[in-house]
């Protein structure tokens, strides 16, 4: 099982769990196959994933390309339902701690990236930082 975004959807995958809206009403069923039109009625209600049978998808592996701020951002989304519960929203709050720290440091890891690619490569900053003695 495996929960894609519906721009990946293909003709001949199967839903291994049934397409509701919000409000809880069943879209499609499950074990239903999927095809150009039903793929395309799904896009035209603005559903954004779902859940397919097998691993059809390379998504590349748990937290490869992970987008902190954009986990941030669905927080609110995720928790709209508990606005009301304590916890609920205690859980939020630190998951938006532990998201923006984590956003913040993959930010900082590319700008470094960004300027070491900039002085030339690793090794020019090795020689820089040594004050271009060998190691």
């Amino acid at each position: 099982m495996q929960k894609i975004p519906i721009n990946l959807a293909t003709p001949g995958m199967k839903l291994a769990k049934a397409v509701t809206k919000e409000n809880g009403m069943t879209i499609m069923a499950e074990g239903m196959e999927l095809t150009d039109s039903l793929i395309a009625r799904l896009e035209g209600m603005n559903i954004e994933r779902i859940t397919v049978q097998g691993h059809p998808v390379e998504m590349g592996g748990a937290g490869a390309g992970t987008h902190w701020g954009e986990r941030l951002e669905r927080l609110d989304y995720l928790f709209r339902r508990y606005g009301e519960d304590k916890w609920m929203v205690r859980v939020r709050e630190r998951m938006r701690q532990y998201f923006q720290l984590k956003a913040a440091a993959q930010e900082a890891k590319a700008q470094a990236m960004k300027q070491v690619e900039a002085a030339g490569g690793i090794s020019e900053v090795d020689d820089a930082v040594n004050g271009g003695e060998e190691s």
